[in-house]
């Protein structure tokens, strides 16, 4: 049986939701964060780099929330595609969209220390993502066509959390009617109960 090492985090919940798309047997272990539990040596142990999520498949662990997404993609064949946007879109995720979002999150929730000016970059970058993938969008029904992929799951978590951010969706009508199918999937409703009722999802 697969283990899911992780907490109720963005990319958690990323490697959660195509778990449950393949309906895979799976073990949970919780690696609390906010407790300093990512650093303690039998994790460092399992991902040296010490962050979650991690999944051991029964050979090996594998870490990085978008490989683990891809390799759960090839050994199960689900939302294969041959769009040469999935790739792009991938990165697209980790390199723009997790870290901005992410620091809009930083700045709005958690620091101690308020830095109007750190937030205004980073939110404006936020809100180019939603104009970027709402264009992106207005021309087909999920991110690489008329199936949903793991682009679709990587891109999901924090545009379903936009609220949270402060950010809008209000001009972005190809986006908000992508959640809506997003959140409609069965796999997705049983995602955002994992966690429990205080959980962000």
């Amino acid at each position: 049986m697969m283990k899911l090492y992780g907490f109720d985090t963005i990319n958690t919940f990323k490697v959660l939701m195509l778990l449950l798309e393949v309906d895979a047997k799976f073990e949970f272990i919780p690696i609390n964060i906010r407790a300093g539990e990512q650093h303690d040596p039998a994790f460092r142990a399992i991902n040296p780099a010490g962050k979650v999520p991690v999944l051991f498949d029964g050979q090996r662990h594998q870490v990085e929330s978008n490989s683990i997404l891809l390799n759960l993609v090839r050994t199960s064949g689900w939302g294969t595609t041959d769009d040469p946007d999935l790739t792009a879109l991938l990165f697209y995720q980790a390199s723009t969209q997790g870290p901005h979002f992410g620091q809009v999150e930083h700045w709005t929730r958690f620091a101690k220390t308020q830095n109007p000016e750190a937030l205004e970059r980073h939110r404006n970058i936020a809100n180019g993502v939603i104009e970027h993938l709402n264009t992106h969008l207005s021309d087909r029904q999920f991110m690489c066509g008329d199936a949903c992929s793991i682009a679709d799951i990587a891109l999901f978590p924090w545009l379903h959390i936009h609220d949270h951010l402060g950010l809008s969706l209000q001009k972005a009508e190809h986006l908000t009617r992508w959640l809506d199918q997003i959140r409609a999937r069965p796999a997705t409703s049983q995602a955002r109960m994992f966690f429990g009722k205080h959980s962000i999802f």
